[in-house]
């Protein structure tokens, strides 16, 4: 593989850039999956960056013809967990790719188990053809360190239905260094970053709507008091920092400070949403002091554990009432899973969720590259690759199968005509984790679709309204850290070492706390990376306008 030794020092050094956007539904996964596992109502206006097929005024060019004389079998390296019933859906996909495309697809599954290692030892292996991607897998690092396969040529001469399909904005998103290196999906979504708390309690007791630091004080607190007994935060150290938060319960800062919920700039830089190439100081800030003094606080309030640093984290704590709230890694998405789950358990607890950027005003859908597809590096078939993945997005009946299963074994639809789970089914909704592959031309609704569309329908509202309408600045932002890898690594070790606890509350005096964070993280070299960085960041606003 191209670079392969610079690709595996990247992936294994931690790097990946984690973003709360991408946070998983299934509250069996890892906090850092991506957000929704619903199907979306099509008749919803999400986001200004939708350009489907049915915009375009022009026909799509018609497609070269594709050489299939040759049988090709391919491996698509997907997140999550294999179902039961993975290989009856893989052979009646194959049964049609043999006969539309001369290929198959063999589906290989990360499980959530150690997944940031296991994804990174599939890029270099070689062993997948074609691989999930997501900005918060690192893709936008990836693809410049030349993990994936240009794809611009092959799009424009083999899969023109694919290109018409996502639109050319979205492409765009994928683009790094002048090439598209990924295929988004054709679904976009809010994945606002939020809090997830137990409403039931909050009209027992009489307490506030956690809609700011001091409103969600008085309810953690005012549970605290009426139910000793109770867990309110399950709060881990961050396994991959992003540079921005070691400690998760930080998150909570969202509602104060909207450069922290939009999950802006690492290394303690922060810049506001309106005014992003104007670069300010947070970790050196009096401000920075007053936080770490309310982290004190609360953790000498007992809302997480004295343990919490060492604690592993799991995800089922809300699920499961050992705790009352969750402040990161929340989103529509995973709330609307939550309501399920209480009402599957039937014990009269109700759930509700805050978005950040409803206090803050900031919201916007999710970047291209939330859920997107590409060729890995090393694929004999580049070609017939993506033929593969235009036909599984493309086409209705196989969108369907890839997505939901078989009709009748494994999922029916309803008299409303939603789609619902057969008893006992052995592949669920999306059950091969393809969220790559969404396509809300054929997506098949769920009655939670409705509760769903009533959120993002809220939060396009407020992103209407902020100064780049709907438009996620962030994500598509590529740092090279080459010039200064070393300082970097050593900057997130003094994160996990020094700022971690003082996030979690967990040290004796916050003021010697914070001095001997800033003396450790400056002689880790801090000032070069963030000089390497702000260079960069400002050239990247400077090129796209946001200013």
């Amino acid at each position: 593989m191209k670079n392969g030794k610079k690709l595996l020092s990247l992936l294994l050094a931690g790097s990946m850039a984690v973003s709360l956007a991408a946070c998983g539904s299934d509250d069996s996964a890892s906090t850092y999956a991506p957000a929704d596992t619903t199907p979306a109502d099509t008749t919803t206006e999400v986001a200004a960056t939708d350009t489907s097929a049915e915009e375009e005024t022009t026909e799509a060019p018609a497609a070269a013809e594709l050489d299939t004389s040759e049988r090709v079998d391919l491996v698509f390296y997907v997140m999550g967990d294999a179902p039961a019933d993975e290989q009856v859906v893989e052979d009646a996909i194959n049964e049609k790719l043999l006969e539309k495309l001369n290929a198959t697809v063999d589906f290989q599954f990360s499980t959530w188990t150690d997944f940031q290692q296991k994804y990174s030892l599939e890029l270099t292996s070689g062993g997948a053809d074609l691989i999930y991607v997501a900005n918060w897998l690192n893709y936008g690092q990836l693809a410049a360190s030349g993990a994936f396969v240009e794809l611009d040529d092959i799009l424009n001469t083999y899969t023109p239905e694919l290109r018409d399909l996502v639109g050319e904005e979205n492409l765009n998103m994928c683009s790094v260094n002048g090439s598209i290196y990924a295929v988004p999906n054709a679904s976009p979504e809010y994945v606002s970053s939020g809090i997830k708390y137990r409403e039931d309690l909050r009209k027992q007791f009489d307490l506030p709507v956690p809609d700011s630091i001091e409103h969600m004080e008085e309810y953690f607190l005012g549970i605290k008091e009426n139910m000793p007994n109770q867990g309110i935060l399950t709060s881990t150290t961050e396994e991959s920092t992003g540079f921005q938060v070691a400690f998760d319960a930080a998150w909570c800062l969202g509602i104060k400070h909207p450069w922290v919920a939009a999950n802006g700039l690492p290394y303690g830089l922060a810049a506001m949403y309106d005014t992003p190439n104007q670069v300010f100081d947070y970790w050196f800030s009096d401000e920075f002091v007053e936080d770490m003094n309310l982290m004190k606080k609360w953790a000498d309030y007992g809302f997480w554990s004295k343990s919490a640093l060492s604690d592993s984290n799991n995800s089922d704590s809300y699920k499961n009432g050992l705790c009352v709230a969750e402040p990161q890694g929340q989103n529509p998405a995973k709330y609307i899973t939550s309501v399920s789950d209480f009402e599957k358990a039937g014990e009269g607890w109700e759930s509700a969720y805050l978005a950040y950027g409803e206090v803050t005003g900031i919201i916007y859908p999710a970047h291209a590259t939330q859920n997107a597809t590409a060729v890995v590096r090393g694929c004999k078939n580049p070609e017939r690759a993506l033929a593969v993945v235009q036909y599984l997005m493309c086409d209705e009946e196989m969108n369907k199968l890839v997505q939901c299963g078989i009709e009748g074994t494994h999922y029916t639809i309803n008299d409303e005509g939603f789609y619902e789970a057969v008893e006992d089914t052995k592949f669920g909704y999306e059950g091969f984790s393809t969220w790559n592959l969404r396509n809300d031309q054929y997506k098949l609704f769920t009655e939670n679709d409705v509760l769903k569309n009533e959120i993002f329908d809220k939060l396009m509202k407020i992103g209407e309204k902020t100064k780049f309408l709907n438009t996620d600045i962030y994500s598509g932002f590529t740092e090279n850290f080459d010039d200064y890898a070393a300082e970097r690594t050593a900057v997130s070790n003094v994160m996990r070492q020094y700022l971690a606890p003082l996030q979690a509350g967990l040290v004796d005096d916050v003021d010697a706390a914070v001095a001997e964070f800033r003396d450790k993280v400056t002689a880790a070299g801090l000032e070069k990376v963030r000089e390497g960085f702000t260079a960069q960041w400002e050239a990247y606003c400077d090129e796209y306008g946001y200013k």
